[in-house]
């Protein structure tokens, strides 16, 4: 879990439990078993692109709340995606997170 207050203080908005809540209900099976062909309940909402990766709080408002960078998962699925980013070094972890977030970034200026 992370440690950043500032992405703390997302998590626990009235903003992002509504966004939440409608993203489940939006998505109620877990979108990776489904890539899968399994069917599994969704109960957790990952970020794609992590909101710490972000340089500024208003890019973490915008990875935090940006409905696309959302993806149900049931919760194998989510401590899979955890276990597998923690289970490389640092850099190759901040690596992937700085390309990522650089991909979002060119997104959101193509909208």
């Amino acid at each position: 879990m992370s440690r950043s207050k500032d992405y703390q203080r997302l998590l626990n908005s009235k903003r992002w439990k509504m966004l939440r809540q409608e993203y489940l209900r939006a998505h109620p099976l877990c979108e990776r078993c489904r890539a899968d062909g399994l069917v599994r309940s969704a109960i957790d909402v990952h970020h794609k692109v992590s909101v710490e990766s972000a340089r500024t709080i208003a890019e973490m408002e915008q990875l935090a709340y940006d409905w696309n960078n959302l993806q149900a998962l049931c919760i194998p699925c989510h401590a899979s995606i955890h276990k597998t980013e923690r289970s490389h070094s640092k850099e190759a972890h901040k690596q992937r997170e700085d390309d990522r977030l650089s991909q979002w970034i060119s997104r959101q200026r193509k909208k």
